[in-house]
């Protein structure tokens, strides 16, 4: 049984669900090369608009499964290769695997198209981070977070502290990341880590509302929006302004837009495609 599953719709939402209802997806050294792969397709595909990510059964994700700890992806060659010999030992090695984990987590922050969390139950550790990392978070009344990083000795991964510190700030971000304490919707819903908290029956239908307003939108656009978006998160505002006027000149001369004025003149609504 795959352990991550994908599906794409005719409005082009491709849809990523991490398959272990049983460890309440819990993310192993089998499952993050499949979710690396799932989301690094979705970037890729031109008929995906929008990105949603979600969890099998009671959870989003509890992050990583503490008890494959050290286990390897067997499909990994590389890996393969070098487990069990002095080399393996190195902490640069260690560091390397650590870090490639974590591909999928960048690729759901940075990838030119809009991600969204569509959040039940648990999200825990590095489970939290790729629900940190979406542009959108849409939570039930039942989701939940937890850190837990130093609770068991790590001080955490998958870009977690810089999306803390992004979305929450600076002190409550050490609070979350020190302390660990579980943080309820209710308490989700007013820091702003999550958009909306809706009832469990009604969170896919929520996700959905906002991802087919989002895949309706012109690709071209929403691709600079999200580029300028990043940019304006590290870069000065003479930079972003740079960025915005390439934008605005290169989204001006696409048919889009030139479909988007006339949709106006009919009123009607556009239909973009992405050219």
């Amino acid at each position: 049984m795959s352990e991550v599953l994908t599906s794409l719709d005719g409005d082009g939402i491709c849809t990523i669900t991490v398959n272990r209802p049983e460890a309440l997806n819990a993310i192993n050294g089998v499952t993050w090369p499949q979710l690396d792969k799932a989301v690094r397709d979705a970037a890729l595909d031109p008929g995906v608009r929008v990105v949603v990510m979600t969890g099998a059964g009671r959870a989003f994700s509890a992050g990583g499964d503490i008890k494959s700890f050290g286990t390897l992806d067997p499909n990994d060659a590389i890996a393969q290769k070098w487990a069990g010999t002095p080399v393996w030992g190195e902490i640069e090695i260690r560091t390397d695997l650590v870090d490639r984990g974590s591909d999928a987590v960048r690729l759901m922050h940075a990838m030119p198209k809009p991600t969204i969390a569509m959040w039940h139950g648990a999200a825990a550790g590095m489970g939290a981070a790729y629900a940190l990392a979406c542009d959108f978070r849409i939570a039930s009344d039942a989701a939940f977070m937890a850190t837990a990083y130093a609770r068991i000795g790590l001080p955490g991964d998958g870009g977690i502290t810089y999306y803390l510190h992004h979305l929450v700030g600076p002190t409550k971000a050490r609070e979350l990341m020190w302390l660990g304490d579980r943080v309820d919707a209710a308490e989700l819903l007013r820091l702003g880590i999550v958009s909306k908290v809706v009832p469990e029956g009604e969170l896919m239908q929520e996700t959905m509302a906002l991802a087919r307003r989002l895949a309706a939108g012109s690709p071209v656009a929403t691709r600079l929006i999200k580029q300028n978006l990043l940019a304006a998160e590290t870069e000065s505002v003479e930079t972003v302004i740079d960025k915005e006027s390439y934008g605005m000149a290169r989204a001006g001369r696409t048919e889009d837009f030139r479909e988007a004025l006339s949709a106006m003149a009919q009123k009607r609504p556009p239909v973009f495609k992405g050219i």
